[in-house]
């Protein structure tokens, strides 16, 4: 039976780090992939969107509440990506944290409506429809204070057998690598490339290594508490 130490902190002005839901999204006034701002009204449709659904909405270019002014890591980051399709506009919405981690992305909106207007806004419409229901993300972020807390110290946790979702992943390109998402658009593993074709810095969570081609497939190698790991990985780049 693993042994527990139980501290008691009494200092009344402890702050701990709570495990709370955001409340601010910070939408920017032009999106990535274009060129102007609110293009064809995109960023008021996708603020109204937020706001829809529960969140204080605010353009990056607002004042902001003064503790979203003082901490901006109490907002997500909403931008959007361009999947290039003959004779169609697709689109997708993606969601960071202050630290421009993606947290999440929305399924791909496509339109072949021959208008930019009106296939811009229907693929948006369709993205941004896709995350009804996936936007209750913890933020880490947000600091509460307390009284007096009992803190509880457990012995390290046993790494599980396996950290690596065993369906096939896709790959979705960034500015420094891959993103590596699962059927339900969840990121599984970041990778940052190097200058080696087939071998990638990669990261899930606590865990930090490579991604490496061998024959066989490709790996995701690691070292947890001074032992290296090696993980199949099933990825379609």
């Amino acid at each position: 039976m693993k042994k527990v130490v139980v501290i008691m902190a009494l200092f009344l002005s402890a702050f701990s780090f709570a495990q709370e839901s955001y409340k601010y999204v910070i939408v920017p006034k032009r999106f990535s992939i274009f060129n102007e701002d609110n293009r064809f009204n995109l960023n008021t449709l996708t603020k109204s969107f937020f706001e829809s659904q529960g969140f204080q909405v605010y353009f990056a270019s607002d004042i902001l509440p003064e503790e979203l002014a003082k901490n901006r890591c109490l907002a997500l980051f909403v931008d959007a990506n361009e999947e290039k399709k003959f004779l169609a506009k697709s689109v997708n919405i993606e969601i960071k944290d202050c630290y421009n981690n993606v947290l999440f992305f929305s399924e791909y909106g496509t339109s072949k409506e021959k208008e930019f207007v009106k296939a811009y806004n229907e693929a948006f419409r369709i993205a941004l429809n896709s995350l009804k229901g996936n936007l209750k993300f913890k933020n880490n972020f947000v600091k509460t204070p307390e009284t007096s807390k009992e803190v509880v110290v457990k012995e390290p946790i046993a790494k599980p057998n396996t950290i690596i979702d065993v369906s096939q992943l896709r790959a979705l390109p960034t500015e420094t690598g891959y993103n590596l998402i699962n059927h339900t658009n969840n990121i599984v593993l970041i990778l940052h490339s190097t200058s080696l074709e087939n071998v990638f810095i990669a990261s899930k969570d606590i865990f930090k290594g490579v991604l490496i081609k061998k024959n066989s497939g490709w790996f995701f190698e690691y070292d947890f508490e001074g032992k290296v790991y090696s993980e199949k990985v099933e990825v379609k780049f």
